[in-house]
């Protein structure tokens, strides 16, 4: 062949190859362009969408989403644009709910659209790799949901707080024991307290029955989790996904943590299904041996023995044991928590509160079975549940298909926030919101303005019974109104309000029965701004108090009521 057509050939290949090249650029930057121009209107507000802040093009709110307190801002917002705030993140479509009203329209009427969960990446692919869909923080509403939130009526139920309330009341007890040392280990004795009760009640376990420090390992376990939940701790890969796929050694360390959450969280749940398994095997060779059957032991047998109960499988029965304690202690010691703060700042209030206790304790520590006496005590945790809710926005729900309501569209997938602090500091709802004033629930159970109130009650033809009388609380319902929306609303409403508000009565009357709560040689700082860390739950950044005794004789009494609670308790789990 001639140099001539070697050349030529050449030439043309190269020809050939760079066109290859060219096209092979050109299709790749249209699709770069097309994909950006896709997220760029993605990133805009749909049409007939409820107004909310100016979007950026290519990130909607990004820029305004605050990392911190994030409750505050939507109050601002609330304030300029209603009660439905509409917000781009990235791509995704949020709704902020201001209103009661309107989360009784959306969650509670139209509550088969309203009750799924936000999808996490995170947490359904590192932490809870295989079975993410049985975590409760990202639990979806379907068929487990509600096999466990109907198991659960067996200890959440006002039956089934009945069954556990020997339990719930030994721990009480049991607190008041431990905060004899003058307040060296409050905070720890709290997690203690908070632990041991679910934990009994769940797998038929004592604290001190564990081998190790249990509470230092459940607490290390909850930050390890909690920690990837908070805004710019992890990045936002459910906002880019694309960060996903960074490399752990070029910077995304969250993985490393989600692994260490994964593995905590895998020793935790194996742990509840087993301990649950041993009781459940106690059981069936001699009944009369436990007292109590733990909520995983009674559903093991309930599937042995009971055609048509529930079933589940170890996964599921593992996630429950460990889902309902962490639900349960963070929410009830951060309560717990400001309601002691508030209380060290307002001696008055404590002074009266210990009044209550010393009344329907008549010389001993409130017991149980007059939980209902203690009006005035119920009224400062509902004010202190208003005033510093644990979740401000509650857990997201996002919506299965497209809805319209008072004239705007929610595209199918749009995330739903229920702002409680918006709610819980409504002017025009509640006389001084930003105040700490327990008064206001005796005037009626909702803590409302009373002509707000009358206005509501006339509004439904509910009777208003109020006898004049301000030392009980009026039992006039509002219909579907929640007295508060701390803990939700809807199908996804928490299932154990009651067992933590009852919790939170056995433990506070019966320490403040013994104790006087005194603030730290610095003082206390009640405000939101100074005085709370921000994060998954809201509670104080100081919540230390100094425990005193009352006089002498206290410390023999609630001796007596721990030594006769232990015992109660412990014929029921040996």
């Amino acid at each position: 062949m001639a140099l001539a057509d070697v050349v030529s050939k050449l030439y043309s290949t190269e020809i050939n190859m760079m066109q290859c090249i060219t096209t092979i650029i050109a299709v790749i930057s249209v699709s770069i362009i097309v994909a950006l121009t896709r997220w760029t209107l993605g990133t805009l507000r749909p049409k007939n969408f409820p107004p909310g802040p100016r979007v950026t093009p290519g990130l909607g709110n990004l820029l305004q989403m605050p990392i911190s307190k994030s409750y505050l801002t939507f109050h601002k917002w609330y304030k300029t644009y209603g009660d439905l705030v509409g917000l781009k993140v990235g791509t995704a479509n949020m709704v902020i709910i201001n209103s009661p009203e309107v989360v009784t329209e959306l969650f509670d009427k139209r509550g088969a659209s309203y009750s799924g969960r936000p999808y996490n990446y995170i947490l359904c692919n590192h932490v809870f790799p295989s079975d993410g869909d049985k975590a409760l923080a990202i639990l979806p509403y379907n068929s487990y949901q509600r096999r466990l939130r109907k198991s659960l009526t067996y200890i959440l139920s006002s039956s089934g707080i009945s069954r556990v309330m020997p339990i719930l009341e030994a721990e009480a007890a049991n607190l008041s024991r431990l905060c004899l040392d003058g307040g060296d280990n409050y905070v720890r004795n709290l997690y203690y307290w908070s632990i041991s009760g679910p934990l009994a009640i769940t797998c038929g376990k004592r604290m001190d029955d564990l081998p190790g420090d249990y509470t230092k390992a459940f607490l290390a376990a909850q930050k390890a989790l909690l920690d990837l939940l908070v805004p710019g701790v992890a990045p936002p890969v459910d906002v880019f996904p694309i960060l996903k796929y960074v490399p752990e050694w070029m910077g995304a360390s969250w993985k490393a943590d989600a692994r260490k959450a994964h593995a905590m969280h895998l020793t935790d749940r194996t742990m509840y299904l087993n301990y649950g398994k041993e009781q459940r095997d106690t059981l069936k060779k001699d009944p009369s041996s436990v007292g109590f059957a733990s909520l995983l032991a009674k559903i093991m047998e309930d599937m042995e023995t009971k055609p048509g109960a529930p079933k589940f499988s170890d996964v599921e029965l593992a996630h429950m044991g460990a889902n309902i304690t962490g639900a349960a202690v963070d929410t009830t010691v951060a309560t717990f928590k400001s309601l002691m703060v508030f209380l060290a700042c307002y001696p008055e209030v404590m002074r009266k509160v210990q009044a209550e206790v010393d009344r329907v304790g008549n010389g001993k520590p409130p017991t149980s079975d007059k939980l209902d006496q203690l009006v005035y005590l119920q009224a400062c945790i509902s004010e202190t549940l208003r005033l510093r809710p644990t979740t401000p926005s509650a857990l997201p729900h996002t919506i299965e298909k497209d809805d319209h309501f008072r004239g705007y569209v929610f595209p199918k997938g749009t995330t739903f926030l229920i702002n409680a602090w918006t709610m819980n500091n409504n002017e025009e709802d509640y006389d001084r919101p930003e105040e700490w004033v327990p008064e206001r629930f005796l005037e009626n159970s909702y803590g409302l303005r009373p002509e707000r109130f009358a206005a509501l009650a006339k509004a439904i033809g509910a009777t208003d019974t109020t006898s004049g009388d301000k030392t009980t609380s009026q039992p006039v319902s509002l219909g579907s109104r929640r007295v508060l929306y701390t803990f939700g609303s809807g199908r996804r409403i928490c299932p154990g309000v009651e067992f933590a508000t009852t919790s939170l009565l056995l433990a506070a009357s019966k320490l403040l029965w013994a104790y006087d709560i005194l603030p730290p040689p610095g003082g206390v700082d009640v405000s939101i701004e100074t005085g709370f860390e921000d994060g998954v739950v809201i509670q104080p950044k100081n919540p230390l108090i100094i425990p005193k005794l009352r006089d002498d004789m206290r410390k023999q009494g609630l001796m007596e009521d721990y030594e006769r609670t232990q015992a109660i308790a412990h014929s029921l789990i040996p």
